[in-house]
């Protein structure tokens, strides 16, 4: 069955995503899909995370400073799903899981784990329901065809709601502008690719202008 994968906010610091620790995400997946379903859905994320150039890296005792490795053999990898589901706190009826998305190589004490982009799957044929909750801030609930709650994925910023609210999978957001109608607008710059540019500028001695380029994109990214 195909797999649609959402856009589901960004992390955030702990008083903005449910007073948990800052930059995490949470994500869980229903044990009704049993075990190698639940990863199949979790490493269409960690895809994603790699084509951005970010490790996904669990952060609870027993599994920390682990980096889930999609060229790893499948029995290993396996291995690490469940370890990681088992050193979360119990969740009956769920693989629960929590990680960092920091660029590759940098660990998830790095700043770029802060505001990463946060990930929600699902099946083609089914839904997605958005939300803010006190204690999980800005989430993503995904519901089969029969309407089955399947995943969750939470503790994204409560403060940008709105950066995916019009529920379209990832690539495809109408609302956008397209920078290819005109051949003047200047290149939309990825969150990577701000990060880097803001380093090189602040590496460079331009502090003020960097800091000017970083609220501008900061506005831009997340609609502030």
């Amino acid at each position: 069955m195909g797999l649609r994968l959402y856009e589901s906010g960004r992390t955030g610091p702990s008083g903005n995503i449910g007073g948990s620790s800052e930059y995490h995400i949470d994500s869980k997946f229903s044990t009704s899909l049993g075990e190698a379903e639940a990863r199949r859905l979790f490493e269409e994320k960690v895809r994603r995370y790699r084509e951005l150039g970010r490790d996904v890296e669990f952060s609870n005792e027993g599994v920390a400073g682990r980096i889930y490795d999609l060229d790893a053999p499948d029995a290993e990898r396996a291995s690490l799903f469940r370890a990681a589901y088992g050193a979360h706190s119990d969740r009956p009826g769920w693989y629960a899981l929590d990680y960092y998305a920091p660029l590759s190589g940098k660990g998830r004490y790095d700043s770029s784990a802060e505001g990463a982009p946060i990930f929600a799957v699902g099946y083609d044929d089914g839904k997605r329901q958005t939300g803010t909750a006190d204690d999980y801030g800005f989430y993503s609930n995904l519901f089969n065809a029969d309407g089955a709650l399947i995943a969750k994925v939470g503790h994204g910023d409560n403060r940008f709601t709105n950066f995916t609210g019009n529920g379209m999978p990832v690539g495809v957001d109408p609302a956008s502008p397209n920078p290819a109608a005109d051949k003047t607008a200047p290149p939309v710059l990825t969150p990577e690719q701000v990060n880097a540019k803001y380093d090189e500028l602040r590496m460079a001695g331009d502090i003020f202008k960097a800091q000017e380029f970083g609220l501008k994109e900061h506005r831009r990214l997340f609609n502030k």
